[in-house]
């Protein structure tokens, strides 16, 4: 933390059109503090892409959650919004779409689908900066936008993650989690 962390996360905040950015440690911290923000827990179920990194199935892991896979489209390998709703059972909480290759998932569907089942989505963004999803950047339209800033992506810091959100309560847990709990960081405490 310090001004240029936080220099970083307001300039990105303005870049994707997001109220908030919250940077993390790297995107699977990213993906499992936003799970953790949504209130995934135990016993719940995650739907996400059988084509994807193995940090996406790990933080719904780590949350104590059960990744449930959806099959992918054949010409983006992007989840097939078209398999999402056969999944859904009474223990489904969120979906994690994934933009697989900087090809954006159909979000209008996704989040149509996640309203109607009362769902969280989590977008797992790690490799789709800069992408577009109907002339809008990737990063605010779901609960929670989740990027990578590692060192093979289009934006890099060596390692890194962020949180995008446009929620104030998601946005408030992320920063505490981020910190284990201290509600200040060490730059404004010193």
């Amino acid at each position: 933390m310090g001004p240029k962390t936080l220099k970083f996360e307001n300039n990105f905040k303005n870049y994707i059109g997001s109220q908030f950015a919250i940077s993390v440690n790297s995107a699977t911290a990213a993906l499992q503090l936003a799970l953790n923000a949504v209130k995934v827990d135990k016993g719940d179920e995650v739907i996400i892409p059988t084509n994807t990194f193995i940090s996406t199935a790990e933080a719904v892991l780590y949350s104590g959650a059960k990744p449930i896979l959806c099959d992918i489209e054949e010409n983006n390998h992007n989840i097939d919004v078209n398999q999402i709703e056969k999944l859904i059972t009474p223990q489904t909480k969120a979906i994690i779409p994934v933009h697989f290759g900087g090809h954006p998932c159909e979000m209008d569907e996704i989040m149509r689908i996640a309203n109607q089942y009362n769902l969280k989505v989590i977008e797992d963004a790690a490799h789709a900066l800069p992408s577009f999803y109907k002339n809008q950047k990737i990063g605010r339209f779901s609960d929670a936008v989740c990027f990578s800033f590692y060192a093979t992506k289009t934006l890099s810091t060596g390692e890194g993650g962020m949180v995008t959100t446009n929620n104030n309560n998601i946005s408030e847990k992320v920063r505490i989690q981020r910190l284990h709990g201290i509600n200040g960081d060490a730059w404004k405490r010193y």
